[in-house]
């Protein structure tokens, strides 16, 4: 069973570095960008769900995710 998910995992990291050509900075920059994006779409679902349930936002989390 590990065997199977250690594969698919060096598999995806192959296919990710074969994308960017192999390029470290390229790299880079694409996991940021993902890294990024994420966290804003975590972040909008725990200011909608706090919306809905009528809280305000909380600074010290809006400060952690925004990407500025």
């Amino acid at each position: 069973m590990i065997d199977k998910i250690l594969k698919e995992l060096w598999d995806t990291k192959d296919n990710i570095a074969k994308e960017h050509g192999y390029d470290l900075d390229n790299l880079a920059a694409y996991l940021q960008f993902k890294s990024k994006s994420r966290s804003s779409v975590f972040f909008e679902r725990i200011q909608n769900k706090k919306a809905e349930q009528g809280a305000p936002p909380d600074p010290k989390t809006a400060a952690r995710f925004s990407s500025g």
